[in-house]
């Protein structure tokens, strides 16, 4: 992690405030962070795994022209951009200042990887800031007439003196799981820096934000079979293994019953020196848990899993039932780590047994494999209007009646999946009410906010505002399909990831976000992945071998928070007087519906209720309204409740 700041104002020198930096960037985590004051420009740094003689080390690059950089992250083909620069890969804030100096805003088109990087010229009062695209470590500033601020966590801002101030907004709009902002922090005046982005602070001029990198318009990518298709996204994936394991000696990885996280862990194994093993890391229900699971899904892919693991004896399979975690298992820790509360953190729990799994074996990194989905293991659920759009009958046809949990009729499906897609979004609420009356939204259903909040506040407006309808996943086309996946930009996962990190001592990486390997996926024609009734075909071909035949064709999903009943039960007494205390608060009781969450509570299933209708309050109402609740106490020291 980094921090930089700057006072503009002549005359102050900020004594001791490279050091503050340093301290804040350890709080809470302990180790050692380097320090740095130079020409009254003050900079810190922390790596994830510190020793005291690195960090005394440690100083931010200064290039020839004067300039200053301070970079943390990983550059995925360092080799190739020295070689180009005419340098060396040991110094990578030197060699990422060196290539904004010669590449500008270019550079994040040239410079593959997860980073952030500030690069400061003292001589202009200028600041550049920037992130990666498509992953990024977070990065957050603030910017007025006498300080620029830069950080990866809030808490160092605020060691440089910035106010720390709640920014309703961000409540309101992580409730409705609203994040279309991708500027947007959890304190007022304090901005994110979005991924694929330059940020530039100037004295007495305002910021300016540039994206510049557009994942969007990959261009098409064409080749002359099948074979050359599959063979080439082997290759790139097997580049994008060997990018992460760079550096680390012990990786690990998770693993689940799926097509992505597999073939990550086989290839992963393929790259390792010979002899070496992989241990792998798998979460299940507690032991408890009645097994009911909604059609379409699995509930345990442990029983999968072991299966796999016995066909590749290079893998060490480990699982975790994560016991004894619930939903707001070391919730405070995170509003500190990361200095938010985004509601998706309510069903990240299982986490902490992955990583703390991970560490316990040694680990030096942990191999996730979240954007398989976004890339060669999209469904393709554009092509049904795709198919219907361009006149390909047959494949439509094999699209609409080969789909597995079909209870609707073939004519429903048609209209459904094509002329249905196509409707604009205030057709399309008024289809679905005739076609299901008495359904509410399941947004309305795992929202915690009261109505009159939601109005006054703004967030209603702001989420009508942004375009997103949340159920609503129905695309037409491969750019749309690609503009909704990205519509709520990243929610946040940067700084979940982040604290994980930071909690566990593990970075983390994502070998199917490599950036090559993602542009090829998204130039891929739609056969590639819907495909005579098949979905994720691509994913299913690559699969071929690795895995047995009951997995590669099972079309079954892993069921996340399956046993959430039995975590929620044995707290069901502490929320409910947590909820008692907060309805005892003026505010908190005019900002959450805490009639609606006490009731479903009040009302659990005695088994694992399959309705979504019914479930939602309790697994994801509650939990998130507890979540806001306990981060604006948090941020305002309202301890008593």
């Amino acid at each position: 992690m980094l921090a930089f700041a700057w006072p503009w104002r002549d005359g102050n020198d900020g004594q001791g405030l490279a050091q503050r930096l340093g301290g804040s960037l350890c709080a809470g985590i302990g180790g050692h962070a380097g320090a740095a004051e130079i020409g009254g420009l003050h900079f810190a740094y922390r790596p994830l795994r510190s020793t005291a003689a690195l960090s005394r080390s440690w100083r931010p690059a200064h290039l020839p022209s004067g300039r200053l950089v301070a970079f943390h992250g990983y550059i995925d083909n360092a080799p190739a951009i020295a070689s180009e620069l005419g340098t060396d890969t040991r110094d990578r804030s030197m060699l990422y200042g060196l290539a904004v100096e010669r590449w500008g805003d270019e550079t994040e088109q040239k410079v593959i990887g997860e980073y952030c990087a500030v690069v400061a010229e003292p001589d202009e009062f200028r600041v550049r800031l920037s992130r990666s695209p498509l992953r990024a470590p977070p990065l957050c500033y603030f910017y007025d007439g006498e300080l620029a601020a830069v950080a990866s966590v809030p808490r160092a801002l605020f060691a440089a003196g910035v106010e720390r101030r709640l920014n309703e907004a961000q409540v309101g709009d992580s409730a409705l799981i609203n994040f279309t902002d991708p500027e947007a922090s959890w304190f007022e005046e304090i901005y994110r820096v979005p991924l694929g982005s330059v940020v530039e602070l100037e004295r007495g001029r305002k910021r300016q934000l540039r994206k510049v990198y557009d994942l969007l318009a990959m261009p098409d990518v064409s080749l002359a079979s099948d074979a050359d298709y599959i063979a080439r996204a082997g290759e790139l994936l097997d580049e994008g293994i060997r990018a992460c394991l760079d550096g680390f000696r012990k990786p690990g990885a998770t693993l689940s019953s799926g097509l992505d996280s597999p073939q990550v862990a086989v290839r992963t194994l393929r790259a390792l020196p010979e002899g070496q093993r992989l241990p792998t890391f798998t979460f299940h229900p507690e032991q408890g848990f009645d097994g009911r699971c909604e059609p379409g899904k699995i509930a345990d892919e442990r029983p999968l899993v072991e299966a796999f693991a016995a066909m590749h004896p290079g893998l060490e399979p480990h699982f975790t039932a994560n016991e004894g975690y619930e939903h707001d298992h070391r919730w405070t820790d995170f509003f500190h780590l990361m200095g938010g509360a985004p509601s998706g953190l309510c069903n990240m729990y299982v986490f902490h047994g992955l990583f703390s799994e991970a560490a316990n074996q040694g680990c030096d990194v942990l191999l996730l494999a979240e954007w398989g989905n976004f890339t060669f293991s999209d469904k393709g659920d554009w092509g049904f209007v795709e198919y219907l759009l361009k006149g390909r009958w047959r494949q439509l046809w094999l699209a609409l009646t080969r789909q597995p949990n079909q209870h609707r009729s073939l004519l429903w499906r048609f209209f459904a999946r094509t002329i249905l897609a196509l409707l604009p979004n205030s057709l399309w609420r008024l289809v679905m009410k005739v076609a299901q009356p008495g359904r509410q939204s399941l947004l309305e259903l795992m929202q915690p906010l009261s109505a009159e909040y939601r109005e006054a506040s703004g967030a209603d407006r702001r989420l009508r505002e942004s375009g997103i309808l949340f159920e609503r996943y129905q695309p037409w086309n491969r750019r749309h399909a690609q503009q909704m996946l990205f519509q709520n930009n990243d929610a946040e996962t940067a700084e979940i990831y982040q604290a994980f990190e930071q909690m566990y001592d593990l970075p983390q990486r994502d070998p199917l976000a490599y950036r090559p390997f993602v542009e090829f996926c998204f130039g891929l024609p739609v056969e590639m992945f819907l495909r005579d009734g098949t979905m994720r075909w691509l994913a299913k071909e690559m699969a071929k071998g690795i895995m047995p035949e009951e997995q590669r064709k099972n079309r079954l999903n892993g069921r996340w928070d399956a046993d959430w009943l039995l975590r929620v039960r044995r707290r069901r007494a502490d929320y409910l007087a947590e909820l008692d205390r907060l309805s005892g608060d003026e505010r908190m009781a005019a900002m959450l519906d805490l009639p609606r969450l006490r009731a479903a509570l009040e009302n659990l299933p005695e088994e694992t209720e399959l309705d979504p209708q019914k479930y939602f309050g309790a697994e994801f109402a509650v939990p998130r309204g507890l979540l806001t609740a306990r981060f604006v106490n948090y941020v305002e020291g309202r301890n008593q409740i």
